[in-house]
């Protein structure tokens, strides 16, 4: 009868085929997402400096030519440096989302950045006075902010679950 307790038997230990073998690789595998899942803390000012410049960004379409397009060469330079800064900082970053509770977070918040976008240019098109543009911008601003911690949530979330096995 085959024995599969957790822990190998002498002459199951060293064979990568064994049951139990298999059951100790994976219970080593839960625990290494568990341990990863925690260190996926992502620092109060993150979401909020990205918040900031994303509000930036799109408020800089209120501008006068340079200016408007002087700040967003600068929004989008700014991102990748905050980005770096963190995983610099914590030793840990992810680029990608780890299941489809934060890939769909993700989409929308690409999304709400567009319609912001969007909205500007529709605002700017019709004539509508530039302080009216900072409506897209809050929006998108707050949104980053609000999007980004559920992310981190759900990214922290799938992690421990083990997506990446499973996907």
């Amino acid at each position: 009868m085959a024995n599969y307790s957790a822990r190998p038997s002498p002459s199951e230990s060293h064979d990568p085929l064994a049951p139990a073998y298999a059951l100790n690789a994976l219970s080593d595998l839960d625990r290494d997402s568990a341990n990863l899942a925690e260190r996926v803390v992502t620092p109060w000012w993150y979401h909020a400096a990205l918040g900031a410049i994303v509000a930036l960004t799109v408020a800089a379409q209120a501008l006068p030519q340079p200016a408007a397009s002087t700040l967003v060469v600068l929004g989008i330079l700014a991102i990748p440096l905050v980005m770096h800064s963190y995983g610099r900082r914590h030793g840990l970053a992810t680029t990608q989302p780890a299941g489809p509770r934060s890939r769909r977070l993700l989409l929308i918040s690409v999304g709400v950045l567009v319609g912001a976008f969007i909205a500007v240019l529709a605002f700017k098109l019709i004539g509508v006075p530039e302080v009216w543009l900072l409506l897209p911008a809050s929006v998108a601003g707050m949104a980053t902010v609000a999007l980004g911690r559920r992310y981190d949530v759900a990214l922290r979330q799938e992690i421990a679950e083990g997506w990446r096995r499973s996907a």
